[in-house]
């Protein structure tokens, strides 16, 4: 079977659109989180296993009224390509796949990987790398304005892939301490092969870092809501 592969774009660092009014939808494996303006708290919901696509959007509508909205953003934790859905998210219910997510809303929405969508709204000039460390890892790489989801989490690692010893589950299962050196150890890896002028880690595990390298930038979950923001600057 061909492997199916997320499409690079060129991404341009732009203000809300004149019509402006965009909610941000990030779409997480514990939780959902929507962003309705800036500087203003998102509104959370649990996603989980049991979250398929119809109730996603039922939950969606019990908090805000998309209409009322110039357009949707959403950054969904699995590969995108041409605003489509191509595989089933691992840590969500079933059915993503085959449902019409884009038109499933009255207004222009636009899907993008939500590790991208972090990553956009990161970026701050040269080659980044971004990873999202959450329930599992997200990566996404930005060099002179051009964006590349990646799926670098699941190239072979160890006795698993890179995903496994970064993620919430190892944690849990070796301790903070380990968990925290494997993750410093990885993100070493991918900056000597990927050579970004730096990396910016962000994800809901983040927190548990109080020093970086000198290399390594902070992150911060609503990150989001600007590249949500930013990715209506482009064609994707």
């Amino acid at each position: 079977m061909p492997v199916k592969h997320q499409k690079s774009c060129v991404i341009t660092l732009s203000d809300t659109p004149a019509k402006g009014r965009i909610l941000v939808v990030d779409v997480g494996g514990t939780h959902v989180k929507l962003y309705t303006a800036a500087n203003t708290p998102a509104i959370e919901f649990v996603s989980g296993h049991a979250m398929t696509p119809e109730q996603f959007i039922y939950n969606i509508n019990q908090y805000v009224d998309p209409s009322s909205f110039d357009g949707v953003s959403i950054g969904f934790p699995s590969p995108i390509s041409g605003n489509r859905i191509l595989s089933e998210p691992v840590n969500l219910g079933r059915g993503w796949v085959d449902f019409d997510l884009v038109n499933a809303f009255s207004c222009p929405t636009r899907l993008i990987n939500d590790a991208a969508m972090q990553a956009v709204g990161s970026y701050e000039g040269g080659s980044m790398l971004f990873l999202g460390l959450g329930t599992g890892l997200g990566s996404a790489l930005i060099v002179n304005q051009q964006l590349q989801p990646m799926e670098i989490s699941h190239l072979p690692y160890l006795e698993h892939d890179y995903e496994y010893y970064v993620s919430e589950h190892y944690r849990e299962s070796v301790g903070d301490d380990v968990w925290r050196q494997s993750v410093l150890t990885i993100v070493d890896y991918f900056y000597e092969a990927l050579m970004p002028d730096y990396i910016v880690i962000g994800g809901g595990n983040v927190h548990q870092f109080t020093e970086l390298s000198e290399h390594v930038r902070r992150g911060d979950n609503d990150k989001a809501f600007i590249g949500g923001i930013r990715i209506w600057g482009n064609n994707l």
